[in-house]
């Protein structure tokens, strides 16, 4: 098997070494075809084969790029930007297993300014669209965009009813009197008023949030003036709100450009990105992407996913901020200044106010890190789970299959999946055995992991660590359908129970079987990787053995009329409620049994000669 991997490699690096010296994009591919890995190069040769050095390019993982692919592509382009575009259309089209892919999911919304009525309403959309409406955003998610859209109900009241509630209206509505509408829909509303309303939250909500202050402050003072002081109160209570919202977004900064900040917080495979949107001085928008295949070093999957980002967004701002060095800065910066039609400039600030927005980010990564894929507690037992079984992934998702029967009968298995140390119930699978008959544990749990992995190959979601409930006959079984697919990319041990030689039974002690080992290995009763081991074992048993319960309740419900043609649910209902059993059915007489409603002599006779 070695011997076959390192003729592989050799195959792969003599391809390398006949690639072009332009730039352009290569491929990693695997034995069914299916992109590993795109990456983009300036000399498609020179950074192909830095892959197969000796001395290796400084990225542990990247020997496990190398083994699990088969073949190598290239597609030469003219220019550095060009292959950038082509990296970020693979990319999106592949969606590959080790790629930092940014998913652009439908989760942003924008708000829309409708123009088209003498009193505008802010709504929310998916996407703009020119129609001649004024768009905010795009937002982070929807519940980011509604928060903003009280914001603003409290501040600015402006009707938020559609434009059929709004002509069919002949009162106000609650939002009225709780003043968070004037009712232009009764007339109660100045349309001077109100479209001095949309100027300001137009204002607010393109940032220029001290404009609108200075404008608020000078409209105050000048009512106050015309001793107007029931409106000049109500402009006060506007100011002073406004300022408490801008003063808890506010980040003070000395420039008034855009910017986009990204930072990194990494570790092993698994890497948040953190990105904080800023205009005017203000943080105006924070979202997180997490991923959990990360291979390159970490400045290229930044750059990757910064040029994914911008090419799926329409803005990019006039300064952008990175937490690590990019290796296509300069191309980068080309390809975003041509799309925004003006010089975009991306750094990697230290100091100063840039590299405190640049710190403030990765803080938010790390939180982000520790907080959503799994507590930092989940990270210390699943590394440590990493470093007792040694195996070769970080194990993010951990899968576990037992078997559940009564010598053979209604036989089932269940799959339970758990990822970040947490249960993930969506991908929780229950199998009926088909192929074995009697109780063939080991047959059994050699179907249900050979559909497993075929799946699993299918789809790209094999996991990091497999586990059977048993012992070293399921771990043999559970390794030959790895060596028969060819998986090697899956870490598998069987776990069980330690029995008492005297009683038979369980004695709370945990035993680990390991490939390449002859004996098992007892796990440290007090260790936390092993109560995380034994809770996966359990939640896997535990499914398995609810599903064996449904299945027998339903076969508790079976009897000899369900065979017969004619006969459905309803008509067996009748037949055992008023004879009471199949068996006084078999004896009773053909008239007796006709006299069910629904029956007729002949379907009488038909049942009795089923029922022999």
């Amino acid at each position: 098997m070695e011997k076959h991997v390192e003729q592989l490699e050799t195959q792969l690096q003599e391809a390398a070494a006949k690639f072009p010296p332009n730039p352009g994009v290569y491929l990693f591919k695997d034995e069914l075809g299916r992109v590993l890995y795109v990456g983009k190069a300036q000399s498609l040769r020179v950074r192909v084969r830095s892959y197969f050095r000796e001395s290796g390019d400084g990225r542990a993982s990247i020997e496990f790029l190398v083994r699990r692919s088969r073949s190598l592509e290239y597609v030469v382009t003219d220019t550095e930007q060009e292959a950038l575009i082509l990296e970020n259309n693979l990319i999106k089209k592949h969606r590959p297993r080790y790629n930092v892919v940014f998913k652009d999911d439908k989760t942003y919304v924008n708000l829309r300014l409708s123009t088209d009525h003498a009193y505008p309403r802010l709504t929310v959309v998916r996407r703009p669209r020119r129609d001649g409406a004024v768009y905010f955003g795009p937002f982070a998610s929807a519940g980011s965009v509604r928060q903003t859209l009280r914001t603003i109900g409290r501040i600015f009241p402006m009707r938020t009813c559609t434009d059929a509630d709004f002509a069919s209206r002949t009162r106000p509505c609650l939002y009225h009197y709780i003043k968070r509408c004037p009712a232009p829909c009764v007339g109660r509303a100045d349309p001077q008023d109100y479209a001095e309303t949309i100027r300001r939250v137009t204002m607010f909500l393109k940032g220029r949030g001290d404009e609108l202050l200075k404008s608020l402050r000078d409209t105050m003072e000048r009512q106050s003036a015309e001793r107007r002081y029931e409106e000049a109160a109500r402009t006060r209570d506007q100011l002073f709100a406004l300022q408490r919202v801008i003063e808890r977004q506010r980040i003070s900064s000395p420039q008034r450009s855009e910017r986009d900040v990204f930072a990194v917080y990494r570790r092993g495979e698994r890497l948040v990105i953190q990105l904080l949107s800023v205009r005017s001085g203000e943080v105006q928008d924070a979202e997180t992407f997490r991923h959990g295949n990360a291979l390159e070093a970490t400045g290229e999957h930044l750059a990757s996913f910064v040029n994914q980002y911008y090419q799926a967004r329409a803005n990019v701002p006039d300064e952008i901020l990175v937490s690590d060095e990019l290796p296509d800065r300069e191309a980068l910066e080309v390809l975003f200044s041509e799309k925004a039609k003006r010089r975009v400039h991306i750094t990697v600030p230290k100091r100063g106010q840039p590299g405190k927005l640049v710190e403030l980010a990765r803080k938010n990564a790390r939180v982000a890190f520790e907080d959503g894929d799994g507590s930092a507690r989940n990270t210390a037992v699943l590394e440590d789970l990493q470093e007792m079984l040694s195996i070769e992934r970080y194990p993010r998702r951990i899968e576990c299959f037992d078997i559940s029967n009564i010598q053979g009968s209604k036989a089932v298995g269940s799959g339970v999946v758990f990822i970040d140390g947490e249960p993930a119930k969506s991908f929780y699978r229950r199998y009926k055995i088909r192929t074995v008959a009697g109780s063939d544990d080991t047959g059994m749990m050699r179907e249900v992991l050979e559909r497993r992995i075929m799946r699993g190959l299918k789809d790209g979601n094999l996991p990091d660590l497999l586990i059977v409930d048993g012992g070293k006959g399921q771990l043999n079984v559970a390794l030959d359908v790895m060596k028969h697919f060819g998986v090697d990319a899956v870490s598998v041990i069987a776990l069980a129970k330690v029995r008492d030689d005297k009683n038979r039974k369980m004695r709370g002690q945990e035993r680990v079987y390991l490939p390449g080992m002859d004996d098992s290995i007892l796990l440290d009763r007090e260790s936390p990787a092993l109560f995380l081991l034994e809770r996966i074992r359990d939640e896997a048993h535990r499914f398995a053995v609810g599903y064996h319960r449904v299945l027998r309740g339903r076969g508790m419900g079976e009897s000899k009329l369900d065979g017969i043609p004619g006969v459905g649910a309803i008509l067996k209902r009748r037949l055992l409620a008023e004879f009471g059993s199949v068996d006084r059915i078999r004896k009773a007489p053909v008239e007796a049994v006709a006299a069910v409603p629904g029956l007729s002599p002949r379907k009488a006779q038909a049942i009795k000669d089923a029922l022999g």
